[in-house]
């Protein structure tokens, strides 16, 4: 990828700060066998990669005019069957999409067939899919993405969108966009949360970029409405850049009712954050991991320093009905069961609840570190995390241009990985799917982006 500002500045808040360079390597097909195994535990590797498909420019059926720069692929989410047919549908960030201004950003949902390629695709932008928000210049609309069920009840599933370029309150504090949809893809009605909008009130400050991760959590607090949880990675509570994440419990019509921060100085974190750490640069709802009848949550540190510089990390936060801290766990290089890490990997860029791979009843974790440099520089990778009740790691597979059984074409610089959701099991093999981001893929052209489509299968 060649490093513009615009890419830069799409980093600070999504996956923190990467390096600069440029290359022009391809890369050679993967699917080798460099399966990562923990020191201890259930060391078995279950699953691996059956086969992709790419959606991009000059792939998969996607037909949406994309430049130079957009980056496909920022940002992916689950929108279960938006359109009945079937099969479950997908909305994709690119938020570096100059609709109406520069770097407005947009977002696209693809009505899926079951083969992974894109049957037809809606627009959200400036001036498309009837959203008309005024987003303005550097908003970067679509940056993060999170399918939040029905929320307002009218039979169709709705979409939050972040937004940390927005300058409400003040430069770059960040929001959200509630989008209530319509099964054509097309917005209904929507709205904004940012600082003293929505409900929020949250004091957010100059530089924090609320939105630059959004996930649904469940209905944390047992009112019936599932809650959001919205990442805040440049906020600087207890040290410069360690991150916060809020806990947004919500109305029906897309306001907050009451929120909890979770950082270095609230939520009981207990300090375990340190500056340019980016917590809350990814976010996964996991379902009640403990099985306390509490929702739980993961949460992206990409600069964690375990073991080496932005090898990154995840943290598990075991939640009680208010949104605190019950208790945590670490999940990073020689921690928490897992392993294999390398200096700037920044491993937490992106992480996803994929469903239950390895059939024990536990659902289980997709992480992206799209700084990996398997097969070639920034190629990326993802990590699958066969998950225990307690936070920690039983066994991993990692999917890149080298392992896992992935064979798609990876080149360096596509940051494979910086964005991933579970997409249930599309292929009808009793196994989950997923689909991975690569924002730096240059089909098209440079920088237009991305999205795999991985269909998973039990290895033999």
């Amino acid at each position: 990828m060649h490093f513009t500002k615009r890419y830069v500045y799409l980093l600070i808040f999504m996956s923190m700060l990467f390096l600069t360079g440029s290359s022009s390597f391809s890369c050679s097909t993967g699917g080798g066998s460099n399966d990562k195994k923990p020191s201890g535990g259930d060391t078995e590797i279950r699953v691996k990669v059956g086969g992709q498909q790419k959606i991009s420019a000059d792939s998969g059926g996607f037909n949406g005019s994309l430049n130079s720069g957009d980056q496909f692929g920022s940002a992916v989410a689950d929108l279960d069957d938006l359109d009945a047919n079937g099969v479950r549908d997908l909305a994709v960030g690119a938020p570096f999409k100059d609709d109406g201004g520069n770097d407005r950003g947009a977002v696209w949902v693809l009505f899926m067939g079951s083969d992974g390629k894109v049957d037809q695709q809606q627009k959200i932008a400036d001036d498309s899919g009837d959203f008309g928000g005024g987003l303005k210049d550097d908003d970067l609309f679509g940056s993060a993405l999170a399918g939040i069920g029905d929320l307002d009840g009218d039979g169709a599933f709705d979409l939050a969108v972040g937004v940390p370029g927005d300058d409400k309150g003040g430069t770059d504090r960040g929001g959200v966009w509630i989008l209530f949809l319509g099964a054509d893809g097309k917005v209904q009605q929507k709205q904004k949360i940012a600082d003293d909008s929505g409900g929020f009130g949250g004091g957010l400050k100059d530089d924090d970029r609320f939105g630059s991760a959004v996930a649904d959590i469940g209905d944390v607090n047992a009112d019936g409405i599932p809650d959001l949880a919205v990442g805040a990675p440049n906020d600087d509570d207890g040290a410069a850049n360690a991150g916060a994440v809020w806990i947004l419990f919500m109305k029906v019509d897309g306001t907050v009712a009451t929120k909890q921060k979770i950082s270095m100085d609230a939520g009981r974190l207990d300090g375990s954050l340190k500056a340019d750490d980016h917590f809350g640069a990814a976010l996964a709802g996991i379902g009640d991991l403990n099985n306390d009848g509490i929702p739980d949550l993961a949460v992206g540190i990409p600069g964690d320093d375990k073991d080496g510089t932005d090898r990154g990390g995840v943290l598990i936060l075991f939640l009680d009905t208010e949104g605190k801290v019950l208790k945590k766990q670490k999940i990073a290089n020689n921690t928490g069961g897992f392993g294999g890490l390398d200096d700037d990997d920044r491993f937490g860029s992106a992480v996803a609840d994929i469903g239950d791979m390895n059939d024990d009843g536990i659902s289980d974790l997709g992480v992206g570190a799209p700084n990996d440099d398997d097969a070639f520089t920034n190629a990326g990778a993802v990590w699958i995390l066969m998950m225990n009740t307690d936070g920690k790691v039983g066994a991993w597979q990692q999917v890149s241009g080298s392992a896992g059984g992935f064979n798609g074409n990876l080149h360096a610089d596509d940051y494979f990985g910086a964005a991933l959701t579970g997409i249930g099991d599309m292929d009808n093999n009793g196994v989950p799917d997923m689909a991975a981001g690569a924002p730096g893929d240059d089909d098209g052209g440079a920088d237009q982006g991305a999205v795999w489509i991985l269909f998973m299968e039990e290895r033999i």
